[in-house]
């Protein structure tokens, strides 16, 4: 029976997977988001599983799906929701995360709370069940928070707004957590005979379960990373590290802590796209993220159908009063949202980045519910200690609200925005990034000429093939005059940043050395971009005032001597990048000008930049020649391995070397970079 129920369930992943996979394909080029089809269709295929069917092989699908629709709840949230969190968590840009942070707290937490307790009200006046007031609010917290699954789902379709979409998505990840501590909490006073409900007791429970949360989460990371940075391009371990490490401590803040364990994954992921990004070896972040992509998709596309059949199957039809009082709800959770955000609104607007109109439309609207209120539901429905009748009354209020959410609010949210403006790129960005459109198409039509005078493509219909390249011969037009200074910068200093990763890829910046540089951007990217100062870089290019003192002194002296070797070591790399990056940005900064002052600025700021690494470089040569010599020596070889390295691949792709030997000459080149990286590091 036990091998029976197996098969049946791998039978639903496969045919999911690949009802998901033509559906997709059959979406390309419409408007129709992926996650409000599969949930369609998931309810779809639910109605059609009360038939008889004789066949022996629909019934068996027909079995399966029956299956997957009666999973247990807690099955539902530890199989898909540790992953999916740390996918949406670990594709975070962190340094605008940082910057918002102050607004998906104030959101997320105090923002959740308020619409718990509001949408508690509600229900206890509208609705004509005598519930008590724990029940009241622990279905309060099951409908208020918006679903990081569904949210980042709908997002990545269709939005490129990177920070838009970093308060929305950061908002559904932390009030996630937010809602299954208060759902915990409201649970055990709803469950109780006579609930004493205590505020201080819950400020208390709240405040400990985040805290032990946020602490799992930084001490597993902590420990794995310092593992993973002892690992040189080992990519089956540092990916499978990343694919069970998330469960494992949600787990340890679940079941060992009673802590939170969205909380914990949250932590972990955003440690791993932060300061542990340099921890993990360069060729391996391609890789990893193509991973999380293919783990992400497959996840949604299963926990979408899942909803879809779960609400279809155990939702039933209820009496016309029942569908009122959720017509009522539905509409009331949109107005309490819009109520607290508006409220919030004078905050959200002055602090981290501020807030405009046309975002807190889109913030209101884009409060989906998905796959974790509706687990939270379930675990509502399967608790023997509450009354039959108001197991139902939750889950279909909860079913019918995450329907409602991803249906209308999701289905509509392109027609939203469109109608904001929020579908587009801001103007000042768009004017930059047309000129880089004209950048590609210039290097275009060099191409094209030079096949046009291809002896063996003497009969290509040019016209046909112009049909179809955009902007191909179109000469760059200047536009209405649109302030684009602050575009063009950030720009600027977003392309420095990548060159440091690009390098740090080519394992020609230390890890600690790309930290400094790209701490250095991101906080020029703070409000106004800014090029030149860099007090970031000078700060800690400063040796440590204990090295110099303890330097002679007996035994701690070593350790003084080498960390003040560490610091000399760290500086002149990071000063050689910052030279490197400097003279890329002053080759590149004319080709992305839009007008003749900004470029001078921009030059003017980045020579700047490029005099204080020079002379940085300088003074270090003068001052300290033989760490000039190790760290210049270890950089020809880096230089040189990778280029070995490189040919290898070369040759292997062209068919001259077969996979098995480039392995092993491949391994024979990584061992040395690993040892070399190591003898760099001694002191």
């Amino acid at each position: 029976m036990h091998m029976q129920m197996t098969l049946q369930l791998l039978v639903f992943f496969v045919v999911a997977i690949i009802l998901g996979i033509v559906l997709r394909r059959l979406l390309k080029n419409t408007a129709i988001p992926y996650s409000v089809a599969l949930l369609v269709l998931g309810m779809l295929i639910g109605s059609v599983l009360d038939y008889d069917i004789q066949t022996p092989f629909l019934h068996e699908l027909k079995s399966a799906f029956l299956l997957a629709s009666q999973l247990d709840a807690n099955l539902i949230m530890f199989i898909f929701l540790p992953a999916l969190v740390f996918e949406s968590a670990f594709s975070l840009e962190v340094h605008l995360f940082k910057r918002m942070f102050s607004q998906i707290a104030l959101l997320a937490i105090p923002g959740m709370v308020l619409c718990t307790v509001i949408t508690a009200l509600l229900s206890l006046s509208v609705l004509p069940w005598h519930w008590s007031v724990g029940t009241a609010l622990m279905f309060g917290a099951i409908v208020s928070a918006t679903d990081p699954v569904a949210v980042v789902s709908l997002l990545k379709e269709m939005c490129s707004r990177a920070r838009l979409q970093t308060l929305i998505e950061g908002e559904s990840l932390l009030n996630d957590g937010t809602a299954i501590v208060l759902f915990t909490l409201f649970m055990g006073l709803a469950t109780q005979a006579q609930a004493e409900f205590s505020f201080m007791h819950v400020i208390g429970e709240f405040t400990r379960v985040v805290s032990i949360g946020v602490l799992i989460g930084a001490v597993v990371a902590a420990i794995s990373l310092k593992f993973i940075g002892s690992l040189f391009n080992d990519s089956l371990i540092e990916i499978a590290l990343t694919l069970v490490l998330p469960y494992l401590v949600f787990y340890l803040s679940e079941h060992v802590f009673h802590a939170s364990g969205v909380v914990s994954v949250v932590t972990l992921a955003l440690i791993y796209a932060g300061p542990g990004r340099t921890r993990f070896s360069p060729e391996v972040m391609e890789h990893l993220h193509h991973f999380w992509h293919t783990l992400s998709y497959l996840f949604n596309t299963l926990i979408f159908i899942l909803v879809g059949l779960v609400v279809s199957t155990r939702l039933g039809l209820a009496d016309l009063a029942n569908w009122q009082y959720l017509a009522v709800i539905f509409a009331g959770i949109l107005v309490i949202r819009t109520m607290v955000i508006v409220g919030f609104m004078p905050i959200l607007a002055r602090i981290g980045i501020g807030l405009t109109k046309e975002k807190s439309i889109v913030l209101i609207w884009g409060g989906l519910r998905g796959a974790v209120s509706l687990a939270l539901a379930l675990i509502v429905a399967t608790n023997e200690s509450l009354d039959i009748q108001l197991r139902d009354q939750v889950l279909f209020l909860t079913a019918g609200i995450v329907v409602l959410t991803i249906v209308v609010n999701g289905s509509s949210m392109r027609f939203v925005m469109a109608k904001l403006g929020l579908d587009k790129l801001p103007k000042a960005k768009q004017k930059t990034f047309a000129k880089v459109q004209h950048k590609i198409s210039d290097e275009m039509v060099k191409v094209r000429e030079s096949l046009k005078q291809d002896e063996h493509l003497k009969a290509v219909n040019w016209q046909a093939v112009d049909r179809n390249i955009v902007t191909v011969a179109t000469p760059y037009k200047e536009e209405e005059s649109i302030d684009t200074q602050v575009e063009y910068q950030r720009k600027l200093l977003e392309s420095e940043r990548q060159f440091y990763w690009n390098q740090f890829a080519k394992g020609l910046l230390s890890q600690d050395a790309t930290h400094i540089l790209i701490g250095a951007i991101e906080k020029a990217l703070d409000g106004t971009p800014q090029i030149w100062p860099r007090p970031f870089i000078a700060k800690h290019w400063q040796i440590p005032r204990w090295a110099n003192q303890c330097a002679n002194m007996p035994i701690i002296g070593v350790y003084a001597r080498g960390a003040s070797y560490k610091q000399h070591v760290i500086t002149f790399e990071s000063a050689r990048g910052l030279f490197e990056a400097s003279t890329y940005i002053l080759e590149l900064a004319p080709s992305l000008s839009l007008e003749v002052e900004q470029l001078e600025t921009a030059l003017e700021q980045m020579t700047l930049v490029n005099q204080f690494a020079d002379n940085t470089l300088n003074d270090f040569r003068k001052d300290s020649p033989h760490l000039v010599e190790r760290v210049e020596s270890y950089l020809a070889l880096r230089i040189l391995l990778n280029t070995e390295r490189k040919k290898i691949q070369e040759l292997t792709h062209e068919g001259i070397i077969s996979e098995v030997d480039a392995e092993k000459l491949i391994e024979e080149v990584e061992l040395k970079m690993h040892e070399s990286k190591k003898l760099n590091q001694l002191v």
